[in-house]
């Protein structure tokens, strides 16, 4: 069934990775540089100056993030297969946790040693035509999802046991 708590799980999750598209992760204001980073492109905030990284460089957490999103949509429609739903998941958390290693570990590390300055997560989101600002945490959305996964693995896990005890009883 289509309408089961994972498939909610597994769109909220989504729905949350898919957000990340639209917000900058961090910024980084130092003394010799100030690039904004996005989930597609890292910006330069100094006029006149490009990123002097190529695009290539933000492509590992660009696919890994797309793939988690594509992915936990077509899980959602596995309910028939749960066994196949749950294997999805859980490599979805690999992938999830490889992209949080790789954000936090990787390209933190490394565009603060770029700008020589330190990391900012938290952005406000102006909605237009309302005087209303939203906060965001950025980095908190992979944790997040990923707790939402494993929530959702959890739930496939007693659906098969659910189903594996009816078929005991025949």
């Amino acid at each position: 069934m289509i309408q089961r708590k994972q498939s909610v799980f597994l769109f909220i999750a989504a729905a949350l990775l898919f957000i990340t598209y639209f917000v900058p992760l961090s910024s980084f204001i130092g003394e010799k540089d100030s690039l904004v980073l996005y989930i597609y492109k890292i910006e330069s905030l100094v006029p006149g100056f490009s990123s002097p990284f190529s695009p290539y460089f933000i492509l590992p957490i660009l696919s890994l993030v797309s793939l988690i999103v594509v992915m936990s949509i077509v899980t959602i429609f596995m309910y028939k297969n749960r066994r196949l739903q749950l294997i999805f998941v859980r490599f979805m958390l690999l992938l999830l946790l490889i992209y949080i290693g790789l954000y936090f570990f990787y390209y933190i590390d490394i565009l603060e040693n770029q700008t020589g300055g330190f990391a900012n997560y938290e952005y406000s989101i102006s909605i237009p035509g309302i005087a209303l600002q939203i906060p965001t945490i950025v980095f908190l959305i992979p944790l997040v999802s990923a707790l939402l996964l494993f929530m959702a693995a959890r739930g496939i896990r007693n659906d098969e046991k659910l189903v594996r005890s009816t078929d005991r009883l025949r």
